[in-house]
């Protein structure tokens, strides 16, 4: 599905709130089927019960004008006509409104009203022959229309009897569809949701591993596994991600084009550049003034500069690119810190800073001409940053796993925000001091590419005396 992830994920909300929804009908549906059960029982009880009632009302009214009738008191006939009047009209209105629903009890209903009307009639034509003073057909006129009336109400009530004898099982099969239905919908719901969720993850997560492996791909400079699938959020973002991952390409490209230029068109005309002026400032191509030789040693020397400058950054190129390999063996650290102090030794005497080297020797597995280089650059930069007449001494120390090597300066130190940033292409403490001391800002970041090459480590830390103390380390063997 071409979706949006918004729109897969309202999917995902949607439909398991639909299917609750419909599940909680269902669930009502079913339970006022239950209540409905209950509701016909209670009024089947409550249609028995008045029929009974309205039967005793009516033996009552003719057993109250018996007794009128043998005793002439007043009271007697004031029950009497207090049931035909008031008592029994009552539960036959209450007997039609509970009656009305039910076809069966509508017409039940009907046949007791009659003979309840019928049965009136003959109490009241036996009271008035009373007041007559006949008393000879009395409890004969009665008797059928009371036999009429009990044949209706047992035959309502034998009906009613049937609904009462099978409302308990109507109940229970009622609750026990309503158990199953909760257990069905309980389980069917925790499979829809595993179900979506497992659709819309191995959508999702596949693409996105997808795209965790090409984010390793292109840290690793691979190529790229092909697009993803979809037109929502991650195809878009995957495309995008391919899209810079050419880019990329093509911007390795045009800097590997310019470093090959720098390399080739740049360095070697310097290289002579520089040769020519060494054999202009010794004189082997004939004598120069003074002003010219002098001329000369400042070109040479900035010939020099813009050289290493250019092999610094072939060598950092080579280094970030993975294209540079050591030759790791197993030495002495302090024979590659002494060849490192012979080349730095110049630069000493001409700030009158002396370097003190380790006079113990300690082993550790390293490239020795890159250690030199490493070594070289450290020590370049703690000689430039010492005051006139300071000290750059070296201490070596065996620890566990690595070969430690101290080189500690008396200079101005490294904030604690640079100490990080110093080991970047193009860092140091301050861009006045970078210009002040000519460095290129590539040294430190060279040390610390071979360090990493080395699975050593160099950081720097503050002297207690004042300046900086550069840590390197290197493993043992």
């Amino acid at each position: 599905m071409d979706l949006k992830l918004s729109q897969k994920g309202l999917i995902l909300v949607l439909v398991p709130i639909v299917f609750e929804l419909i599940f909680v009908g269902v669930l009502a549906s079913l339970l006022k089927q239950a209540e409905d059960g209950m509701i016909k029982e209670n009024h089947s009880r409550a249609v028995v019960t008045t029929a009974h009632d309205l039967q005793k009302i009516f033996y009552d009214a003719g057993a109250q004008l018996s007794f009128y009738n043998m005793t002439k008191d007043e009271a007697f006939l004031k029950r009497y006509q207090n049931s035909l009047n008031k008592k029994i009209p009552e539960h036959l209105q209450k007997f039609a409104e509970m009656t009305k629903d039910q076809d069966f009890e509508r017409e039940g209903f009907q046949r007791i009203e009659r003979a309840t009307r019928n049965g009136i009639d003959e109490l009241e034509r036996c009271r008035k022959r009373v007041a007559e003073g006949n008393h000879s057909f009395f409890l004969g006129e009665t008797r059928v229309s009371l036999e009429n009336l009990l044949r209706a109400l047992d035959a309502l009530i034998e009906k009613e009897k049937v609904v009462q004898d099978n409302a308990p099982q109507a109940q229970a099969d009622a609750r026990q569809t309503v158990v199953y239905f909760l257990y069905a919908g309980v389980a069917l719901s925790v499979v829809l949701g595993i179900a979506m969720a497992l659709f819309f993850n191995s959508d999702i997560i596949n693409r996105v591993q997808v795209m965790i492996a090409n984010t390793r791909r292109l840290i690793r400079r691979e190529p790229l596994l092909p697009r993803v699938s979809g037109g929502d959020e991650i195809a878009q973002l995957d495309t995008v991600f391919h899209e810079m991952s050419q880019a990329l390409d093509d911007a390795s490209k045009y800097k590997q084009e310019m470093l090959a230029m720098v390399s080739h068109d740049l360095r070697s005309p310097l290289m002579s550049v520089q040769l020519s002026l060494a054999m202009l400032k010794s004189g082997k191509l004939g004598a120069l003034p003074d002003d010219a030789s002098k001329e000369a040693g400042v070109a040479e020397k900035n010939t020099n500069r813009l050289i290493k400058l250019i092999n610094e950054l072939l060598d950092i190129e080579r280094l970030e690119s993975g294209k540079f390999e050591l030759e790791l063996k197993e030495g002495d650290l302090v024979e590659s810190i002494e060849r490192a102090s012979d080349i730095i030794e110049a630069l000493a005497r001409e700030k009158n800073v002396s370097i003190k080297v380790p006079e113990e020797s300690v082993s550790a597995v390293f490239d020795a001409d890159r250690a030199m280089q490493v070594f070289t650059n450290v020590l370049s930069n703690a000689v430039k940053f010492s005051p006139e007449g300071g000290e750059v001494s070296l201490s070596v120390e065996k620890l566990d796993r690595f070969a430690e090597v101290k080189i500690a300066d008396r200079g101005p130190g490294v904030p604690a925000e640079k100490k990080e940033k110093i080991f970047e292409r193009f860092q140091q403490v301050g861009e006045d001091r970078l210009k002040e001391k000519g460095g290129s800002g590539l040294g430190l970041a060279i040390a610390r590419a071979l360090m990493a090459e080395h699975k050593g480590s160099i950081t720097v830390e503050d002297n207690p005396g004042g300046g900086s103390v550069f840590v390197l380390r290197f493993p043992r063997a």
